[in-house]
């Protein structure tokens, strides 16, 4: 049996192959939607449902990841998302494929916000910017990659897919159980489990500690953010299929490219940017540049210019997010999971209203969302410059308290 130790390393390697299963099925979902006989809409909705739950019990899985490990969140909801794919894959009606997608964001809330925690959990704090941005590369030419693989095998058939996603998902819950160490200090997990004002799974009063008006702007740009990135990107795949009249291989083309450029922006730009600036005077600059380049986007006619624009789009999009990730990290607290479990909850948050506006706003011009995405941007860049002037005035305050001598 191979030994189970925490590394960083081995949580790469399980992510990787994690976040290349569980994007197989995305580019043939529209397809599946126009066999079914479905509009856009529904197909909007899938996305948001998955959202929901993710929003919902993100802050519950963080808290058993404090109280119960990391490694056992990690392998539970993959294998509760491995089981809300089969059911995916069976729906015929509408019901169905909500619950299905509603089951889907309860196990992917649990390896996300364990997988976040887990990573901070074996980094120390000057390699944790540096942890991140490579956790993010390595999941987002993955994805890419999983993309790429159902777009092709999307050619033959939905059902071959989907029947590829869970024998590949079977084989990474079984990786996961060999591989992966725990990773949260076992004093840590005793200390939670004793502490007897966190009983309940919503631990509104641990949130109130981390909670302050820095910390909650943070958090409301988080969730303007995914709702731009989530909404358009949703948009983007309806549209290519809708407008363009793509087949899903080319979707997983451009996700591949799209991937590979994330990649090698992650390995260079991104580790040049977390050595010299701080993480938010950073997104001061990552954020009007994705407005400014789906601005772009929607102003371009023809295929290739388009495609291009969206492209440069998506570079900047892969670097933000270790970006944020690295500045969520930089919050003092003892709570890690739960700190991770917020984050993931606004980041759903957003990943929910995105891709349900959006298909709203579709239905009233195809490059509406394009427009709104641009405009979310623009209030994230905002709400940010608001969190630097907050954070810069307590911080004053707090040194102005500091006792002399």
């Amino acid at each position: 049996m191979l030994s189970r130790k925490a590394s960083p390393l081995r949580i790469y390697v399980f992510y990787s192959y994690l976040s290349l299963c569980m994007n197989m099925v995305h580019p043939v979902t529209p397809t599946l939607v126009h066999e079914l006989g479905f509009s856009s809409l529904l197909y909007s909705s899938l996305s948001s449902t998955l959202a929901l739950t993710n929003f919902l019990c993100a802050p519950v899985w963080g808290y058993y990841s404090d109280r119960h490990g990391r490694r056992p969140v990690l392998l539970v909801g993959t294998v509760m998302y491995a089981c809300s794919q089969f059911l995916f894959s069976r729906a015929t009606t509408v019901p169905v494929l909500l619950i299905a997608r509603l089951c889907g964001g309860i196990g992917s809330a649990g390896y996300i916000t364990a997988g976040l925690a887990y990573i901070v959990d074996v980094s120390g704090p000057e390699a944790r910017g540096r942890n991140l941005a490579v956790f993010t590369a390595l999941t987002s030419i993955s994805s890419s990659f999983g993309y790429l693989a159902g777009g092709l095998l999307g050619t033959i058939s939905v059902q071959t897919t989907f029947f590829v996603q869970l024998t590949l998902l079977s084989t990474c819950a079984l990786l996961g159980y060999f591989i992966l160490g725990e990773s949260r200090d076992r004093q840590a997990i005793l200390l939670s489990r004793a502490d007897l004002t966190a009983k309940k799974f919503y631990d509104f009063k641990a949130m109130g500690s981390i909670m302050s008006l820095p910390v909650l702007l943070f958090l409301v740009s988080v969730v303007l953010a995914s709702f731009s990135t989530m909404g358009y990107d949703n948009a983007f795949n309806y549209y290519i299929k809708d407008v363009l009249a793509f087949p899903s291989s080319y979707n997983g083309f451009i996700k591949a490219t799209t991937g590979t450029l994330g990649l090698v922006a992650n390995f260079t730009l991104n580790l040049w940017l977390i050595r010299r600036f701080t993480p938010q005077n950073t997104l001061l600059v990552l954020f009007p540049c994705c407005a400014v380049s789906l601005l772009i986007a929607a102003q371009m006619k023809s295929v290739v210019p388009f495609l291009g624009a969206c492209i440069v789009f998506y570079f900047f999009n892969s670097v933000y997010l270790p970006i944020q990730q690295t500045m969520m990290t930089q919050i003092q607290t003892e709570n890690t999971g739960l700190l991770s479990g917020m984050f993931n909850a606004a980041k759903s948050l957003g990943n929910f209203v995105g891709p349900l506006f959006m298909s709203f706003v579709y239905a009233r011009g195809t490059l509406l969302p394009f427009y709104f995405a641009c405009g979310g941007f623009v209030l994230t860049t905002l709400v940010l410059l608001v969190h630097r002037k907050v954070s810069a005035r307590e911080q004053q305050g707090k040194e102005q308290h500091l006792p002399v001598g």
